[in-house]
């Protein structure tokens, strides 16, 4: 990541294809302040309190676990049919947060291992890498990660004494590959976790970010005994700026203390951490969810459109610029995204961090090897490109550019 910024900052006239972030052009920055005071007015009027004491209490520091708890659980259950008690959520700074509080509160150095999807977010593998976590990586496959992978892994590690604590995944087109879990999958992952006890980390951030019209169930919608700890960032369908993710981790564990509910162990580990999440930017989200009736999906439709379209252009630039061509394209293929920000390119020549290089400098266009995402070898031949964040006219000029460099190739 810090690779990929540098190479923007020292070529600020390339056109970037490797950020995933989201359409700027939808920012409403100035509506901040309309949205802090209906979530002020929402408490005052809630709580018959003082306006200025209400005030002064968002200036102050605050719970743990987080503020707009109660308006996040009316949220999950009208928008993602997750049903889930306040007291159960940790509003995180960020699905990075979220991400570091469940390795650093759950897992053992010594004896626990944490599975992930290869390729996988790097957000997770690196941070488990430099903190001294063990981490095991299974195949991703086209419908998500290999369940037989994660069962001979498990019992692998078994054999060695060790444990498999969690198993990470995005089911919902995932980064960096944009693959979907299918149900079957999804269903067979509980079970999984079920007959071997560990928990199942689920990461969403793009699951708003649907193509066609496959209904959309979370793993935690369908965990009736509690496996899944739930991480729904709102960085990607409202502002990254808020720093926000809201955290379901309901599931119950043992401790040397007796039964305790993960959300009270993490809360208890974030506070000598960040403390609590800034409570200005949790009552933005509160008068964001209130104006829309605690739902998201009416106020996301344009995003949603507009990125369809985007994709829709991406792939007749694509087809245009290495289709229609004379043939010397015909090894390079790459995927059909039905959701999400990423495309992945297979190319039949090797790609490296020289290779981005040498693009941005002589093409003005920068991708991402897919081998950044990789634990296990892979990815030498595979390049991701994000379309989320380029106008019209840059992606048509962005897939002009990589078609030149491609071309350079042969």
């Amino acid at each position: 990541m810090a690779f990929l910024n540098e190479i923007q900052l020292n070529y600020p006239n390339a056109i970037s294809l490797a950020s995933g972030r989201p359409d700027a052009s939808y920012f409403e920055i100035k509506d901040f302040p309309e949205h802090f005071n209906r979530y002020v007015d929402s408490v005052v009027q809630s709580t018959n309190t003082d306006r200025d004491r209400v005030l002064n209490a968002l200036g102050q520091y605050n719970r743990a676990k987080g503020i707009v708890n109660d308006l996040l659980s009316a949220y999950f259950l009208k928008d993602e049919k997750i049903s889930v008690r306040p007291e159960h959520i940790v509003v995180t700074v960020g699905t990075q947060e979220a991400l570091a509080l469940t390795v650093m509160t759950l897992c053992d150095k010594e004896k626990d291992v944490i599975i992930v999807e290869d390729p996988s977010y790097v957000g997770i593998t690196h941070f488990s890498l430099i903190s001294g976590y063990q981490i095991e990586a299974v195949t991703m496959e086209d419908d998500g990660i290999s369940i037989e992978g994660i069962e001979e892994k498990i019992i692998a590690l078994t054999q060695v004494g060790k444990k498999a604590r969690i198993v990470y995944v995005i089911p919902d087109f995932q980064n960096p590959t944009g693959a979907y879990m299918s149900l079957e999958k999804r269903r067979k992952l509980l079970e999984l976790a079920n007959d071997y006890d560990f928990l199942i980390l689920e990461d969403n951030a793009y699951s708003d970010f649907r193509y066609h019209d496959e209904e959309f169930i979370p793993i935690k919608a369908l965990d009736a005994q509690k496996r899944v700890i739930y991480i729904r960032s709102f960085s990607k369908t409202l502002y990254p700026s808020l720093r926000i993710a809201a955290m379901i981790a309901d599931p119950t564990i043992e401790t040397p203390q007796g039964k305790c509910s993960v959300s009270d162990l993490v809360a208890r580990t974030k506070g000598y951490l960040t403390v609590n999440t800034p409570s200005i930017t949790q009552a933005i989200l509160g008068g964001i969810l209130i104006k829309n009736d605690y739902s998201l999906n009416h106020a996301n439709q344009a995003k949603v459109k507009s990125m369809q379209e985007k994709r829709d252009l991406l792939l007749f630039y694509m087809d245009k610029f290495l289709r229609d061509q004379d043939g010397w394209a015909g090894n390079i293929t790459w995927n059909i995204p039905q959701g999400g920000f990423f495309m992945t390119i297979h190319v039949p020549f090797e790609v490296d961090r020289e290779e981005v290089i040498a693009c941005a400098e002589q093409f003005k266009v920068i991708f991402t090897p897919m081998a950044f995402f990789y634990l296990n070898e892979g990815g030498n031949n595979e390049i991701r490109i994000a379309f989320s964040n380029l106008s019209t006219a840059q992606l048509r000029e962005a897939i002009e550019r990589l078609t030149r460099y491609f071309k350079s190739k042969f």
